[in-house]
């Protein structure tokens, strides 16, 4: 299944805090279209009045801070219940990925590369050309998320609900490494552009 046979598109994954902003960046920067799903899900956190009164009745009005979606609350639940998680991507999976497909097909651009966190554990390999994984060792990643201001029950909370990086690398058609400087990853995706064949440049 490709739903836009005519466009190039690339879809970007790996564990949390491997460097796949950065990675989105620089695609952006090198005239690719950027979209990430972590936005998409944003705007329908603060915008989408079915999606706010779900989460409302799930979890109630404590959930709201001056009409705002507190995100910390809701990863303090998802992230210590799997129910709800399970629950909250049921609801915000299917509006997510109707939102980046019509943006690609709508657009007038040929290549596009969408930043999908949970792309294998979401069976989303066949919206894309090819997929590219960002990986950085288990030690850094959990440094990154502490970093980030999450305790260590939550850091290893947050890894155990995605697939394993090393299992997702083994998917992935190429490997981008995150654990250097942003040129590092620069030189990395310049380098996998060039040996593109032409039918995705």
């Amino acid at each position: 299944m490709n739903p836009y046979p005519d466009k190039t598109v690339f879809g970007l994954t790996g564990g949390i805090a491997s460097g796949k902003s950065t990675a989105l960046k620089i695609f952006g920067q090198l005239g690719w279209e950027a979209i990430s799903v972590d936005g998409i899900v944003a705007e329908l956190l603060e915008q989408d009045e079915m999606v706010r009164q779900a989460l409302k009745e799930r979890w109630g009005d404590e959930l709201f801070f001056s009409g705002i979606v507190d995100k910390k609350k809701i990863a303090q639940i998802i992230f210590n219940n799997p129910t709800e998680r399970l629950w909250l991507e049921s609801l915000l999976h299917p509006l997510v990925r109707s939102c980046w497909v019509k943006l690609i097909r709508k657009s007038d651009k040929m290549r596009f590369v969408v930043e999908v966190p949970l792309l294998f554990e979401n069976n989303l390999k066949s919206y894309f050309n090819k997929i590219l994984c960002t990986y950085i060792p288990m030690d850094l990643q959990l440094s990154r998320i502490l970093q980030r201001g999450a305790n260590v029950s939550e850091a290893k909370a947050r890894i155990d609900a995605q697939m394993s990086s090393t299992e997702k690398v083994t998917l992935s058609d190429y490997i981008l490494l995150g654990s250097g400087s942003e040129e590092f990853l620069r030189c990395q995706i310049n380098q996998i552009i060039k040996s593109l064949p032409p039918i995705f440049q």
